[in-house]
């Protein structure tokens, strides 16, 4: 019989993992690795505020969806606010829901929070700010991450150390609608750098053996880490100033990875001979302009 897991079931993994009150807790966590769960995303994000109490804070990614430009009719009407919800996954959007919570104030990428310091962090990142800088403020403030689940990518800190570094990429020419301060609907644009989610996690171990590991236990059936922020980031600073190129993929065929940065390998050849290959089985050419135009 499959095992179902409850609230005193997580809250017990979330405390040997090392979990604590007070903390302030930046989340990326992907409920299906998890298992069955009594009551889903909600008993996970009960059982995290029950731990960190009243005086932590809980902060998830949950960004919004971009679309190539020049957007649909359709499109446009699809206007990012604070209730909007986030390709992030359940947990993301069971924060949302949640009364208590705030949502940043960047148009696209919005994090979630709840607790203590969330809208001071969250009325913080603003249209103005740097995609990752509310990321950047937790690290200053010796926040912990807590990432649940197999293929949840990276800790986060990794955005940081490539702004921090002055890494850049050709941007995707994709964005969105949101509403300003004064009520006023305007497009926003991605102006700030991301990266691939296959390359991030190479860095996890570099965590372990340099010590921006806390605690490495299962919550429910997933694995959880759970790491120092702020070392983690010294960790990518580090590494990247001497390699620019260890946090790219090994996939020949990622575009982002082997074509957008000014680091990456760009050649073209060798690109499209193994997205062509990769790709041979399922072939549509509309794919690959779709790709290029994101990327134009």
């Amino acid at each position: 019989m499959e095992r179902v897991f409850t609230k005193d079931d997580l809250i017990k993994d979330l405390k040997k993992l090392g979990v604590k009150s007070g903390d302030l807790l930046h989340l990326k966590v992907s409920m299906r690795y998890i298992g069955k769960v009594d009551g889903g995303a909600k008993t996970l994000l009960d059982a995290l505020l029950e731990v960190v109490g009243p005086e932590g804070t809980l902060i998830s990614d949950a960004f919004v969806s971009v679309f190539a430009l020049p957007l649909t009719d359709e499109q446009k009407e699809q206007i990012a606010d604070d209730h909007t919800p986030s390709y992030a996954g359940a947990f993301a959007n069971e924060m949302i829901k949640h009364p208590d919570m705030f949502r940043s104030k960047h148009p696209i990428q919005k994090f979630a929070a709840i607790g203590k310091m969330a809208q001071e962090l969250c009325e913080a990142h603003t249209p103005e700010s740097g995609g990752y800088e509310l990321l950047e403020k937790m690290c200053e403030l010796d926040a912990v991450n807590l990432t649940i689940g197999k293929k949840v990518a990276g800790v986060g800190t990794t955005h940081v150390a490539i702004d921090l570094l002055g890494l850049k990429r050709k941007l995707p020419n994709v964005g969105t609608m949101y509403k300003d301060h004064d009520g006023d609907i305007k497009l926003a644009k991605v102006n700030w750098n991301g990266g691939c989610a296959h390359g991030f996690p190479k860095f996890i171990p570099l965590y372990h053996e340099r010590g921006a590991v806390i605690g490495y236990d299962k919550i429910g059936e997933a694995n959880g880490l759970y790491t120092s922020m702020k070392k983690t980031l010294e960790i990518e600073m580090d590494v990247l100033k001497e390699n620019p190129q260890f946090f790219l993929c090994d996939d020949k065929a990622c575009y982002s990875c082997q074509m957008t940065w000014d680091h990456s390998p760009k050649k073209k050849i060798r690109f499209y001979f193994h997205w062509l290959k990769k790709n041979f089985k399922s072939l549509s050419f509309s794919r690959l302009k779709v790709l290029r135009k994101a990327n134009s």
